[in-house]
């Protein structure tokens, strides 16, 4: 696992709390290198640690659920059980909930 990995996966963890979302360009901001945000997705798709980490939290900048190692299923499933509703793939209350 690569230092950018762990940096990634330590921010989304200690940053980003259960009913809450955070944007591939929300997590690059957070971890200091705003341009980074597919090198974010990369990092995500790779995790290893789900759901412990929580990659399931990262979303797209419109509010769209963006992609899942997994079955998206389990993605939509992992962020009801947080108190996020999902519609149509995409993020009810999105500016609301997203950090």
């Amino acid at each position: 696992m690569t230092q950018f990995q762990q940096l990634c996966y330590q921010t989304l963890k200690n940053k980003v709390p259960a009913g809450t979302v955070i944007t591939y360009g929300g997590l690059a901001k957070l971890i200091g290198n705003p341009k980074a945000f597919r090198a974010v997705g990369s990092a995500m798709n790779k995790n290893p640690f789900a759901p412990a980490i929580p990659c399931h939290r990262v979303v797209k900048s419109n509010g769209d659920l963006g992609g899942f190692a997994y079955d998206i299923s389990l993605k939509i499933k992992r962020l009801q059980a947080e108190g996020v509703s999902v519609e149509n793939g995409k993020i009810v209350n999105f500016q609301s909930i997203c950090l």
